[in-house]
């Protein structure tokens, strides 16, 4: 894993432009996982703490956009109205449904933080009546709350990774650390969703 961070490190400074498509596509294609690990290498000083929150906001959207434009089209919707996929949906839907009150940024919001629901939630948004323009700002205001959370979470999990490393004198010490704090946020998105599961079924 270290040599992999010194890696990384000599090539973003050898081409630091390449750090700015780095964040993009990283958050464009990895989610929360791209950005926590993003937000660790910030903390090493690989990556600049205002591109990265930055470029992660900009990845994202774009990300979220084409999601929510694919679900309007013809292939999208066989996809989700086969009977298997339409299960799903529904099911997921319906929970953000009743947690945000029928608002579509709050519904945004909670779709972010939960596991296994964020592209479910834009196809799913994409059927209603819900327009572009109005997609993009609500997008724009959840995603950045959701940055807010996960970044600094991955920021000081990297300084804290520093920290158990130097402590202890054991990089595998550091590395347990990072695992730990990859657990512990797996667990409460899981939880999370299970609470607004139970509150569906009320």
């Amino acid at each position: 894993m270290i040599d992999s961070i010194e890696w990384l490190r000599i090539f973003i400074f050898d081409y630091p432009s390449l750090q700015y498509l780095t964040i993009f596509l990283g958050a464009a294609l990895g989610g929360e996982i791209a950005i926590f690990t993003l937000s660790f290498l910030s903390a090493q000083g690989i990556l600049s703490p205002v591109a990265l929150v930055m470029f992660s906001f900009l990845g994202t959207l774009s990300s979220d956009s084409f999601w929510f434009l694919l679900g309007k089209t013809n292939t999208a919707q066989k996809i989700i109205s086969h009977r298997y996929a339409h299960s799903a949906v529904s099911t997921i839907a319906e929970v953000v449904r009743r947690v945000s009150r029928g608002s579509h940024l709050l519904a945004l919001i909670f779709a972010k933080f939960l596991v296994g629901t964020r592209i479910v939630m834009l196809l799913y948004i994409s059927k209603t009546e819900f327009l572009f323009n109005q997609f993009i700002c609500y997008n724009a205001v959840a995603t950045l709350l959701w940055l807010l959370v996960v970044v600094p979470i991955g920021f000081f999990s990297g300084l804290g990774f520093t920290y158990v490393a130097e402590i202890f004198h054991n990089l595998y010490a550091g590395v347990g650390f990072i695992f730990l704090v990859l657990i512990i946020i797996v667990l409460v998105q899981l939880w999370l969703k299970k609470i607004f599961i139970r509150m569906r079924n009320q």
